[in-house]
């Protein structure tokens, strides 16, 4: 076992969500308790035994992390940390048991609207996959909504209501020229364009 639990999984995800100040505050503080955790449950690989994260993720300790993460809407990253030691901890039964039932209660709590899930939490979740794709130049966050920008030219947005979801997409091409003839073809292109893509 050559990775350890906060130095290569927790502390690079929480690393990567610091994106504003309101979110590296939480953040912070989460980072705090994962090494408070670490100090009482010692599941480092440098000074303890990473068998023992499984008694970590079963405490009121872990069960308060992923409330304060809740809480600030970032269930998705708790998430992401738990895959990413699962695939890294695969090789330990107990400790793979006990992520899978993290996981799995997680799951069973944050189900998508049909399940009851909050609709703050799947923007949250939108908004953290978008940015992860790195195809977008700009992401604004609303309170019920998410709108993101391609360097291409693509506008997509997508807003909740009590009603569902609704996801809207546009597509800008700038076009200067004097030419009718030229204005039609570019415009029988990009329609074809379009067809193509049978959206």
């Amino acid at each position: 076992m050559n990775v350890d639990f906060i130095r290569h999984i927790v502390n690079p995800v929480l690393n990567k969500y610091m994106v504003n100040q309101e979110k590296t505050r939480v953040l912070i503080e989460v980072k705090k308790l994962f090494q408070q955790s670490e100090e009482v449950y010692r599941f480092s690989i440098y000074n303890g035994d990473p068998r023992n994260l499984a008694a970590f993720l079963k405490s009121d300790d872990f069960t308060r992390i992923v409330n304060i993460l809740k809480s600030a809407g970032m269930t998705y990253l708790i998430t992401e940390i738990l895959s990413e030691a699962l695939a890294s901890y695969s090789g330990i039964k107990e400790v793979e048991e006990a992520l899978n039932q993290a996981l799995d209660s997680l799951k069973r709590e944050t189900q998508v609207e049909t399940g009851g899930g909050r609709k703050e939490d799947v923007i949250s979740m939108l908004e953290s996959m978008l940015k992860n794709t790195n195809l977008f130049k700009q992401i604004e966050r609303g309170r019920n909504s998410l709108t993101a920008e391609t360097h291409s030219g693509w506008l997509l947005r997508v807003s909740s209501s009590k009603k569902g979801y609704k996801l809207k997409i546009n597509f800008t091409k700038n076009y200067r020229g004097s030419e009718t003839s030229e204005l039609m073809e570019e415009v029988v292109r990009i329609a074809e364009w379009i067809n193509s893509l049978r959206l």
